[in-house]
């Protein structure tokens, strides 16, 4: 049976605890708070408490990075729109990416080699199948076991 991830890796990771707040968000990327705020309003960024009226905004690292990245294009030219459009478009594969991934990670186990074997979950075309994966000389192979019961 798969190791279960520990709960602050989820955390960390899944539910966008990494997270800053708009004076950090300032420094990190040279763009004013309000400036920044501008681009909330106009939804280029999204604070991850935006439902709670009132707070101070914090952003998680999917936002620092689009900021970040709008940042830099705006000044080479881009106008604001654009560089929203440009960021958003460069960050769909990540984006994707860590959906897939994260949507499939169930945890680990230690092969009797002593490799890591990462547990994507059950195999979807076989349900009595899982699905891991491993490295290989680096480079990522995938394993088909049977489902324990």
């Amino acid at each position: 049976m798969a190791e279960q991830p520990s709960p602050d890796f989820r955390d960390l990771f899944h539910r966008g605890q990494l997270t800053i707040g708009i004076s950090e968000l300032s420094r990190m990327t040279g763009v004013s708070p309000r400036q920044l705020r501008y681009w909330q309003k106009k939804g280029y960024i999204i604070p991850k408490n935006e439902d709670e009226p009132g707070r101070a905004r914090i952003y998680t690292m999917k936002m620092v990075i689009k900021a970040a990245a709008m940042s830099n294009l705006l000044q080479t030219g881009y106008t604001l729109k654009a560089a929203a459009a440009q960021v958003d478009e460069r960050m769909r594969p990540a984006q994707t990416m860590y959906r897939v991934l994260f949507g499939r990670y169930q945890g680990f186990e230690v092969a009797d080699d002593g490799q890591l074997l990462v547990d994507l979950g059950t195999f979807d075309p076989d349900p009595t199948q899982e699905l891991f994966a491993k490295l290989v000389n680096d480079q990522p192979k995938f394993i088909l076991k049977a489902k324990n019961q």
